[in-house]
This record gives C-alpha cells, structure tokens and sequence, in this order.
C-alpha cells in the first residue's frame, strides 16, 4: 500500500507551530514509543533492583535478538550502545591505531568522527578522501576515487566511510566501497548513523569490520539508542569505553552494563521497530526517498540559484537533500535564525567556504507542503543575509 506523506503526523508530539524538516539530526520518537519508554521507567522503579540487577541482561539480550534480523544479521556481534559517536570511540580504542598510523576518510564525515580519529592517531594521520562538493551522480566515480587511492598511497591502518554523509546527504556506495578496501588488506569502519531505517542494511553480507548505527534517527527510537556491530574476528578484542563489570567477559557483558543508567531507549527500541513496520517498512523507506526527491526539486526551483549536492534521480541520493546557496560558509548562522523566526527548522550549515542547507523528508510526518513553506520564505531570507 503506498505512503501518503504525512499520514502520521499526529502520532508524533511535534510542535504544530514549527515546520520540521529536521529529523535528520535528532529524529523524532512517536507517541506510542514514548509510552513504550515509559512503561520501561515505571517497571524499572517499581523495583529497582530487581529490575537492574536481575532482570535487565535478559530484557536486553530480547531487544537485540528481535531488532537483529532487521540489520541482517544474528545478535552475537550486536551490542547497544547511547550513540553512534560513542560506538566509533568504542571502535577506535580498540583497534591497536595510534601515532603514525593512518586512517583513511571522506571530506565529508561528520565533525565529531572527524575529531574522534585525529584524537585517536594525531591529527596528521588522518587523511581525507575528495570528493566533488555538488553534482553527485554516479557512485562508480566514488569507488573509483578509492581504488585510485589504495593502489597509489600508502596504506591506510583503517577505512572509516560514512553510509549516508551527515552534512551532505549523500548515499555511498558502501557495498563497493568496503568490497575495495578488503581486497587491499585494509579493514572498514562503517559509520551508519543515518542508515537504520533509511536504507536497507545486511551487516553479514557487507562486509565490513565494525558498523555504528543511530535508531534514533530514521527509525524514531528514543534519543540515546544506537548499536555497534562487530565482525566475527574482532569481538574478543573490542572494549566498551566504560570499563565496568563485565571487562573481558565479552562483547555483551561488557556493553549491557556500562554502569548505572537509564535502560528504557534501548529497551523500546523493538517498539520503534514495530512502529517502522506498520507504517509500511520497505515502503516507508522508499516513501522517505521520494519525499525528498520532490523536496529537492521545489528547492532547485526556488529562485536562490540553489545547487544539488546529488543530482536528482541518482542512486546517491537518499531520505534527505543537501543544495549549495549562494552565500559563504560564515552566512550559514544568520541565515539559519532568518528561517528560525519564520518557526522553520532546518540545518544550515558552512562547509568547505560555501553555505549549504539540508532538509530531511519523513514521509510519516512530513509533507511536500513543509518544504514549500521553507522555499517561499527561503528567497527573502536568502536576500536579507546577502545584504549583510
């Protein structure tokens, strides 16, 4: 049955004032996982230490064995961990890299894996892979870029790749791309921050050595909910970044329990799954694609001489689109707070020297009309900044 973007939007507690087109960043968690959540909080403190010390290594072992096959794979090499940026650091700490290493990215990662990898082997070790700012088309050029790469420089200790580029939006080639690096010798980190619920995944089959991934983002579970994912070969090696009870015990023991927290987003998370299912699973995903593709259509017509980070129609392109303003990267702020004051939420950011502005498309609770609202304000606000 097809999607009717924005089907859903009373499922969720967003601010009606607000045209929200931002989901990208932080998601947004239906009613019904809320209440999920909080059941778990109520069960918790009814009996707090039955509840943590006696009943939670089981409930935790039952929500990664119902979300693992989602993710194409069993629960062994699954473990919870609050983000995928502590998922990385746990990745990074384990992985025997330090100075005079070197670790191999795109120009297009995400700021905090960015400082992750400088803190973990200098910030000389990392070296970034280019990749075009706008026009992206065809994910062979990327892989291209990599085998070029691996077959000219020295050999990099570790590939760390987004899936879906944070900044930029772009869906790379990963399948491809880990496939590469393998056959080089070099192992993969995958950063998949984006990628639950926005593409589908199949941990098994990819690849790769170690993959992070946010459910709070794209597949709406409570904020503080994302899994690490370790391949056979390195699960007896990977720590937790809190050492606690369960050192040397093994992935889970030693992941489940980091010390006292608060359990309930990862506990809800299966109910995230469910919620994702019945608004169409597959579909949903697509229906998000889709969105965003006729977002970025209205944008590139917008009148602001915007520019397609993914060309429209390309197999790069995903649940959000990212278009270069006319504006230099320090405009990126004000412009920002100019659609702020027309209660538009939507990322604007400095990259590289220019301003770029990314939207996200939600198909539950998103509509083309909250992108025709930014794009009727965006011209004015465009100007305003320009002006100074």
């Amino acid at each position: 049955m097809p999607v009717v973007p924005g089907a859903h939007r009373a499922a969720f507690t967003l601010d009606p004032d607000w045209t929200f087109l931002n989901h990208g960043s932080f998601g947004a968690t239906p009613r019904a996982v809320q209440a999920e959540r909080r059941r778990w909080l109520d069960r918790m403190e009814a009996q707090p230490v039955r509840f943590l010390a006696r009943e939670l290594p089981g409930l935790i072992a039952a929500a990664r064995a119902e979300l693992a096959p989602f993710f194409g794979t069993d629960a062994a090499g699954l473990a919870f961990v609050p983000n995928a940026t502590t998922g990385i650091a746990a990745v990074l700490a384990s992985a025997g890299l330090g100075p005079g290493d070197r670790i191999l990215t795109t120009d297009h990662r995400y700021q905090a894996v960015h400082e992750a990898l400088a803190a973990t082997v200098g910030a000389a070790g990392v070296e970034a892979l280019p990749l075009a700012r706008v026009g992206h088309r065809d994910p062979a050029a990327v892989v291209a870029a990599l085998r070029q790469r691996l077959a000219t420089g020295p050999r990099p200790a570790l590939l760390v790749v987004s899936w879906i580029t944070s900044p930029t939006a772009i869906v790379l080639p990963v399948a491809a791309l880990v496939a590469e690096a393998r056959a080089a010798g070099v192992p993969v980190l995958v950063d998949g921050a984006h990628a639950p619920g926005q593409v589908d995944i199949a941990l098994d089959t990819l690849g790769a050595d170690y993959f992070v991934g946010n459910l709070h983002k794209w597949l709406c579970a409570p904020k503080g909910c994302a899994l690490l994912w370790v391949a056979p070969a390195h699960r007896d090696r990977v720590h937790a970044p809190a050492v606690s009870h369960g050192r040397g015990q093994g992935l889970h023991a030693e992941f489940d329990w980091p010390g006292t927290f608060d359990p309930s987003p990862w506990l809800a998370a299966p109910a995230a799954l469910r919620q994702h299912e019945a608004w169409g699973g597959a579909a949903l995903r697509a229906a998000h694609r889709a969105l965003a593709q006729d977002g970025l259509a209205q944008l590139l017509s917008a009148g602001v001489r915007a520019e397609a980070v993914v060309v429209p129609g390309s197999p790069m392109a995903g649940a959000m689109a990212t278009v270069r303003l006319p504006l230099p990267a320090a405009a990126a702020p004000r412009l920002m707070a100019a659609l702020h004051a027309h209660r538009i939420e939507v990322p604007v950011l400095g990259w590289w020297s220019d301003c770029f502005l990314r939207i996200s498309a939600f198909a539950a609770h998103n509509r083309p009309e909250d992108v025709a609202r930014l794009c009727a304000v965006l011209p004015a606000a465009v100007a305003a900044v320009r002006r100074g």
